[in-house]
């Protein structure tokens, strides 16, 4: 029977499945509730997703990224092999679904795919996001002998003066090159992963694209278009990348001549119950959006995630989402 291709996805993550997992997350979300009833932080569960942050180097220049931009003030690096084993053997037994991306390229990681062997070995559903200047032959073949699941590919513009708009440095004919050198590689292959999504930021200079996105991606074949609004550091004030569309936008106007967030942040968050953010020298951070490490709740290289995920800074952190959000500055700019 032909499968189609999103149940293709569905099944990859199925079968990473198990009780254990599953248990663990209606855990995670009863404690998520009952900790938003009572307003005090609750945890029941571990970790059921992670990111892991493979690299923070980068070869292109996105302007509003922090390894584009050059601009942290955290230390920057590559995790070891031993490190991210160890985060594994640790979490696997609850982790259902692992990001092997925080900041940077992860191809950019001389044993890349050597990561993301390790997680499949141990029963983890496992996922990337690239900006695909590094899907070289060999890199394919690594690729789809790792056991990935899932490939989101960043791609902002259909020509290369729109692309490198946003994605500075990069040459958008290496990166079609590179999505179809592994999109026909596995189908040859007779494989169903990885699950390939190529995700579009929605600016105000690419948005004029969109109609014509589609026929693009399938003459790629990518199984999944994802569009997606872009977070802007400095909003208030507007910006070019703001589009004109306001559906594909984060941001309205405030009616003051300045811009505000579309959707009002609540006092709740999710993702605090439902896993962390590791850096690539073993720091744990809340989310996505503390992207300079800014809130450290403690180093898997000295302590289990398990004795993190409930110590006294991380509790404290869920405790103030509950109370009052705005005061927490990398909530400003995110609505979960």
């Amino acid at each position: 029977m032909q499968l189609s291709k999103k149940r293709i996805q569905w099944l990859g993550y199925w079968q990473h499945l198990s009780f254990s997992k599953i248990w663990n997350l209606i855990q995670l979300y009863l404690s998520f509730q009952v900790s938003r009833l009572l307003q005090r932080p609750i945890m029941w569960g571990r970790p059921a997703t992670l990111s892991i942050e493979p690299t923070t180097s980068c070869n292109l220049r996105c302007p509003e990224c922090p390894s584009g931009l050059r601009s942290f003030t955290r230390p920057t690096g590559m995790i070891a092999i031993g490190l991210f084993e160890k985060i594994i053997q640790e979490n696997h037994q609850h982790l259902h679904y692992l990001h092997l991306y925080f900041q940077g390229e992860p191809f950019l990681h001389p044993h890349f795919t050597k990561l993301i062997e390790i997680a499949h070995t141990y029963g983890v559903y496992t996922a990337t996001s690239t900006n695909a200047h590094y899907l070289t032959q060999a890199n394919v073949a690594k690729t789809l002998q790792s056991g990935l699941r899932q490939l989101i590919v960043s791609v902002d513009g259909i020509t290369q003066e729109i692309y490198e708009n946003y994605r500075v440095g990069g040459k958008l004919a290496k990166v079609e090159e590179g999505i179809r050198r592994l999109i026909q590689t596995r189908n040859e292959r007779n494989l169903r992963y990885p699950y390939v999504i190529l995700q579009f930021l929605v600016t105000g200079v690419n948005e004029h694209q969109i109609p014509a996105l589609q026929e693009w991606c399938e003459n790629l074949e990518v199984d999944e278009l994802q569009l997606k609004s872009t977070q802007i550091y400095n909003y208030e004030d507007g910006s070019p990348l703001i589009p004109t569309n306001l559906e594909y936008s984060r941001y309205i106007p405030d009616g003051k001549g300045k811009w505000k967030l579309k959707k009002q942040p609540e006092n709740k968050c999710w993702r605090m119950w439902q896993g962390s953010v590791i850096t690539w020298d073993g720091r744990v951070v809340p989310c996505c959006f503390d992207k300079d490490a800014s809130h450290v709740f403690g180093s898997v290289k000295e302590n289990s995630l398990a004795s993190i995920w409930r110590n006294a800074p991380y509790q404290a952190f869920r405790g103030q989402l509950l109370a009052d959000r705005t005061q927490i500055e990398i909530c400003s700019n995110c609505t979960e």
